[in-house]
């Protein structure tokens, strides 16, 4: 028998799209097109920059300037039509005598919530987003231009790591970086304290020669004739302090912009007028940027050679977002092997449960308060999680933020004949590696890469006995699933012993160990396929928080 969840997911499909549509003003449309074996989104041909800098900086005003100034040919061309606005835009203006002060907004806001106005201090930009430009003058490659939260967020060091760590993930799917910009203003009193700990995070995915991609731009430089001011002296400070050595800060990987000429762009449009001394201030302003683009980009075409995030390199960064992806994959193997282990025993192995993985194509969380639905594969009652949506607030559920965890794909199962005489002994030798290798991941991702101080695979197995004495309560007969939790306790004490001895010998793996445990893991069958759908799911994601202009 064969349970399918695809009509269900492609009806929540549907009813997520049209809630989303009712709350906001342009709706993008989540892809539902069957996938590929590789999604053509991050093509070599792709000048990938990616965006740092504090928040308040001017990230995204400086994307929405940098698409006018390799637009439009002209100062008047720009003046004479709408400013491209690729990232909603909102701004105090002083105007008249008065010094009346004047709410400028251009753009309207996407589905995907990235831009949040709302409060002062706060990143603006709440996840990366990428932005696609197609250069002009017969140059046939684009421009991606990665948006991330800002740091220094009012919200503290914690949402800073956050934000940081949300950005190393992203980064982590595409497969290379031609230039990492840190955006600065220029006369600064100080640098922000979270500026030499994001350059330390940064380089602990990336190699060393990242640093070779390094550029640093600094916005409203107007002030200081177009260069760094007395930002300067401190970055140069705080550069040879750094752990991270040898990162150049010369005139060559230096560009100056302005972005009050874009701003001036959109005060039009909002019926703000200007005497000729400012529009002859912001012509300036505009051409001093337009040469500064230009020179970026040929710098980064013609200076700079593609880091390559795909080539194997090995980081204990790397390693941890890889376990990561791993966890549920590997949770769902050992439950799914338990089961047909008791089927074996009890001489149903003509009901051998297979499970297929279906990447998600909507971001969608697993509410750990609903019980989703309940459905018979063979003797086993299976609970299977509803994918919900979340935008600011899950629009399926009225429970908390904090009960839901985000979910990459679904799981449909079948019943099949599978005979072996040495079954058994090979699903108990699987369910064994299982446990001892997640022990040594678990160790690995608390007292290595420090990114956690719980064991997510204890938890993940804690969460499964009570779903399934979840099941045997509800559900008549059970025995079935009783055994399951029966199984799954012990596993959970054999799986406690595991990680207590590793603890008490303080065991510690080196990079190439924990890689080769990762290898021995993904190298199994159902392993491998969710993995796959993980993997799928995450390049999706990339695509739907991207945004891809007409031709720049």
């Amino acid at each position: 028998m064969t349970i399918s969840t695809s009509d269900k997911i492609d009806q929540l499909e549907n009813r997520s799209k049209q809630k989303l549509s009712s709350q906001v003003s342009a709706p993008e449309t989540f892809s539902t097109s069957p996938l590929s074996p590789s999604l053509p989104i991050l093509n070599d041909d792709t000048i990938n920059i990616l965006l740092l800098g504090e928040t308040g900086v001017g990230k995204s005003t400086f994307i929405n300037a940098f698409a006018n100034y390799l637009t439009f040919s002209s100062f008047e061309e720009a003046e004479s039509n709408e400013p491209i606005v690729i990232i909603p835009v909102s701004f105090i203006m002083t105007i008249d005598d008065n010094f009346e002060e004047r709410l400028v907004k251009f753009g309207e806001v996407d589905n995907l919530n990235n831009e949040n106005f709302n409060t002062l201090g706060q990143s603006v930009t709440q996840h990366c987003k990428s932005y696609v430009f197609a250069l002009s003058n017969g140059d046939r490659r684009r421009v991606r231009i990665i948006d991330t939260p800002g740091f220094g967020d009012t919200r503290g060091l914690d949402q800073d790591e956050q934000n940081m760590e949300h950005t190393l993930q992203y980064i982590n799917n595409l497969k290379h970086l031609n230039a990492i910009c840190f955006l600065l203003k220029p006369n600064v009193s100080r640098l922000n304290i979270f500026f030499r700990t994001c350059l330390i995070q940064l380089f602990s995915l990336l190699a060393p020669t990242a640093r070779n991609s390094i550029i640093f731009c600094f916005t409203n430089a107007r002030s200081t004739f177009y260069t760094p001011g007395n930002t300067a002296p401190l970055l140069k400070a705080m550069l040879a302090s750094s752990s991270i050595n040898d990162i150049s800060f010369k005139k060559e990987n230096t560009f100056c912009f302005d972005s009050e000429s874009f701003r001036y762009l959109v005060a039009l449009q909002n019926e703000i007028k200007f005497n000729a001394e400012e529009k002859q201030e912001y012509e300036i302003s505009w051409s001093t940027s337009v040469r500064e683009s230009n020179r970026l980009i040929n710098y980064i075409s013609k200076e700079l050679n593609a880091y390559r995030i795909d080539k194997g390199w090995q980081s204990i960064k790397h390693a941890q977002f890889e376990i990561s992806y791993m966890i549920r994959p590997i949770l769902e193997t050992i439950r799914n092997t338990l089961r047909n282990l008791i089927l074996y025993k009890a001489n149903l192995s003509n009901q051998y449960i297979e499970i297929n993985s279906k990447p998600l194509h909507f971001a969608s969380s697993r509410c750990r308060s609903c019980k989703g639905d309940l459905q018979q594969v063979g003797q086993f009652w299976i609970l299977s999680p509803s994918p919900h949506v979340v935008h600011n607030d899950c629009l399926m559920c009225k429970c908390t933020l904090d009960l839901h965890v985000p979910i990459d794909y679904v799981l449909d199962y079948k019943c099949s004949n599978k005979t072996s005489n040495d079954l058994q002994n090979k699903m108990t030798d699987i369910l064994n590696k299982l446990c001892h290798v997640s022990a040594k991941l678990a160790h690995f991702l608390i007292h290595t890469a420090c990114s956690t101080k719980d064991d997510p695979f204890l938890m993940g197995l804690e969460e499964m006995i009570v779903e399934e004495t979840y099941i045997c309560e509800i559900q008549k007969p059970n025995d079935f699933n009783i055994q399951l939790v029966r199984d799954l306790s012990k596993l959970e004490s054999q799986y406690e012993e595991q990680k207590n001895k590793l603890k008490s010998i303080q065991e510690n793996f080196d990079l190439s160990a924990i890689y080769n445990l990762i290898k021995i893991v993904s190298d199994y069958p159902t392993v491998h396929e969710q993995m796959v759908a993980v993997k799928k799911r995450q390049k999706m994601l990339i695509e739907e928080y991207e945004y891809e202009a007409d031709k720049i």
